[in-house]
């Protein structure tokens, strides 16, 4: 891959992997959760394998039912990425007990669950993933690529056509 990957803050795998897949979501989107859900079962091995890097970037889409994810994306310790994953997995899980919460409960449910705190090199973050979302005209969530083809909802991916795409990826990556 000639592009230079950015907003790699959350990545997952090793680096230099073969097949790099992205995903632009946001933790109150239920497509999200279907997504993320898919992608922790299917790229396990693939992770484990050192044959994928998976790379999730929170977009932070100005669009109301997607502000209680915003709130979520700002006390995020992105320092600490497995942690990040772990939690994104059991809120999305738990998603529509979340959800509708107000501003205030959502920080008390952070603070209290997750002894979070907000972050204010968040807001830095999720401006570039906002303006990266915008240079690759993301318009919805989520939106995956795999090594730059894009997958963008309504269109969904299946767990079979992941590991397709990921299989075939790999098989063009083989020199003899």
């Amino acid at each position: 891959m000639g592009n230079q990957i950015e907003n790699t803050e959350l990545s997952y795998g090793h680096k230099e992997a073969p097949v790099t897949v992205e995903v632009f979501l946001n933790l109150t989107c239920p497509y999200c959760a279907s997504f993320f859900s898919l992608a922790e079962e299917t790229l396990k091995d693939y992770l484990d394998n050192d044959q994928v890097t998976y790379i999730i970037k929170h977009y932070d889409k100005p669009r109301e039912m997607l502000l209680n994810g915003t709130l979520v994306n700002l006390f995020l310790d992105y320092e600490d990425s497995s942690r990040v994953r772990d939690i994104m997995k059991e809120l999305f899980e738990t998603q529509e007990q979340w959800d509708q919460l107000n501003n205030q409960e959502i920080k008390k449910l952070l603070t209290d669950n997750y002894q979070l705190k907000e972050e204010p090199k968040n807001t830095d973050i999720s401006l570039k993933v906002t303006a990266e979302a915008i240079q690759r005209q993301v318009k919805m969530v989520p939106t995956i690529f795999i090594n730059n083809k894009e997958y963008q909802y309504p269109t969904e991916i299946s767990a079979a056509e992941l590991t397709g795409e990921i299989e075939s990826a790999l098989a063009s990556k083989i020199t003899y």
